[in-house]
């Protein structure tokens, strides 16, 4: 396979990336290149149909998509121009289309929304390239390529080219990804029988870049870890515009200990409260997952379930039979669009509702508010002191508050003048790695773009397999809610842990026993209860706690 273009532009030379990405057979039908920043993958895309020789065949009809126009304006099309016209091609600006002396076409082609690709319903292309890939819904990329065919001997393929990011991450790392993360390796797609391939390629790769803007590299290093690891190495799994950078699947051994989300299952205590979340669907996935509230007021996700196309009253017998050995379920919260009525008898919150046989109350859906609360839990850096205390403590005063307005208002004064308390309750937020659907989708959340119409940028963008995204925010939402309305009860839970602990170290039952009757005492006042019967109470309520 040739590696030069014609005479008339032999001062282009393919790196040696570019040039692993040239050389992929012609039977591989599908191709991925790129990763990091400054690879030189527009480039690519422009000059490919040339090298392969398609443009010298006057039946062929290549394309180029960007996701929006403007794009397409902005880059590709006036670089095309370089390359293109030199060769004698005469460009049409209202086809966006270049003719070559042969007769050869070549196009470029747009899908800003999902239903613009059913202009291209009657297309026929034998080399289909799209430049940043991950702009790109799946269903967007399934039906153009579609379009890949050719009643005419010539190759039949598909090149593609993206940075990580952006709202079709998700489908293009399990598609090209997953499988070889450093690239280089053949997969096969039972499904269409073809083979896809992907080259990973970094900024240092392309040396003409390095020699005409020196100073590319090292600006790059001036971005966040998540872009550095994204822009700099292709790191496909920490990416540019990933909302919850703070998010950890394993323990980065320059941080703390405690900077982990993802950890091992351990046995849940049924005397744990516990709420319920589900976000159902059947075209689109049902997603529910399961939270614990340990006395600290930590948040344990230790069960989930997803499944797609299943009636109502089979997940809902599903989600009833996982949930009967669980104990103390608090609440159960679900997506608020169940309570939509379209006519029918029962809402899908009422079947849902008869088939779990069970209560369920409507979420909050606020999806600002919903994020920011998921930042917060997930956060596992202490926040800097705010609390400066106050000077001038009167013991004198303390004592007379104490006599006159009791135990809680002398605490409250003698908490002015102490600082703040260390946290050591973070991350508030942690899942058991049994859980594979939402670690992935808290991984693969990104910002919407800066021009999405009608969106608010700080909010995610939504993407195919956000489901158990949404569903989370109406857990954790669901649980700022419960504690809020059961601080008192929780106070009591923390107590008693903490007794648990004491009683396991030291085995010392007795100490154990006078410890809960003088808690029950403090919380519900001290009737006349016999001291035997007060012990066999507590014996009962530790077996209870154990």
């Amino acid at each position: 396979m040739p590696l030069s273009v014609s005479d008339n532009i032999t001062s282009w030379k393919p790196h040696k990336k570019q040039e692993e990405f040239i050389r992929i057979p012609f039977d591989v039908f599908e191709a991925l290149y790129g990763g990091a920043a400054g690879g030189g993958k527009s480039e690519l895309a422009l000059i490919l149909p040339i090298i392969y020789g398609f443009t010298d065949n006057p039946r062929f009809q290549g394309i180029i998509f960007r996701r929006t126009f403007p794009e397409l304006e902005k880059s590709l099309i006036p670089r095309s121009h370089e390359y293109y016209r030199p060769l004698g091609a005469t460009y049409n600006q209202q086809r966006k289309e270049w003719t070559f002396p042969s007769g050869a076409k070549q196009y470029f082609g747009h899908c800003e929304a999902i239903k613009d690709v059913y202009q291209y319903q009657s297309a026929e292309f034998q080399l289909m390239q799209f430049d940043e890939l991950t702009h790109f819904s799946e269903f967007q990329y399934l039906y153009l390529t579609s379009r890949v065919r050719a009643s005419f001997n010539i190759p039949k393929i598909i090149r593609n080219y993206s940075n990580p990011g952006n709202v079709g991450h998700a489908w293009v790392r399990k598609t090209f990804i997953d499988k070889a993360r450093e690239g280089g390796k053949l997969i096969y797609d039972a499904k269409s029988k073809t083979y896809r391939i992907f080259i990973k390629a970094k900024a240092t790769d392309n040396p003409y870049l390095l020699h005409n803007d020196p100073g590319y590299y090292d600006r790059l290093h001036r971005l966040p870890p998540a872009e550095q690891k994204a822009l700099i190495d292709g790191d496909w799994y920490a990416f540019a515009g990933q909302v919850f950078t703070e998010f950890r699947q394993y323990h980065h051994p320059l941080e703390p200990a405690n900077a982990l989300h993802v950890i091992k299952p351990f046995l849940i205590p049924q005397w744990w409260p516990k709420i319920r979340f589900l976000d159902w669907g059947y075209r689109a996935n049902t997603y529910a997952g399961w939270l614990a509230i340990t006395p600290e007021a930590r948040i344990i996700l230790y069960r989930e379930y997803i499944c797609q196309k299943k009636t109502i009253k089979t997940y809902g017998a599903d989600l009833a039979r996982l949930s009967q050995y669980d104990g103390n379920i608090k609440a159960s919260f679900l997506d608020p669009s169940a309570w939509k009525e379209e006519g029918h008898e029962h809402n899908i919150a009422d079947q849902i509702m008869a088939a779990t046989n069970s209560i369920w109350e409507r979420a909050n859906n606020d999806r600002i508010a919903g994020k920011l609360l998921l930042h917060d839990l997930l956060r596992w850096e202490p926040k800097d002191v705010t609390f400066l205390p106050k000077d001038n403590y009167s013991r004198e005063l303390h004592n007379q508050i104490l006599r006159f307005h009791g135990t809680e208002a002398a605490d409250s004064y003698e908490k002015m003048f102490q600082p703040e308390d260390k946290e050591t309750n973070i991350p508030r937020l942690q899942i058991f790695d049994t859980c594979p659907s939402i670690i992935e989708a808290l991984q693969l959340c990104v910002y919407n773009d800066d021009d999405a119409k009608g969106k608010r940028k700080e909010d995610v963008a939504e993407f195919e397999g956000d489901d158990p995204y949404d569903a989370i925010r109406y857990g954790v939402t669901g649980v700022d809610r419960y504690l809020a309305e059961v601080a008192e009860e929780f106070k009591r839970m923390s107590r008693i842990d903490g007794l648990l602990k004491k009683r396991d170290e030291s085995g010392d039952m007795t100490t154990f026993y006078r410890a809960m009757e003088q808690l029950e005492a403090e919380l519900e006042g001290d009737g006349e209860v016999i001291a035997s019967e007060r012990m066999s109470r507590y014996a009962r309520l530790a077996k209870t706690y154990n």
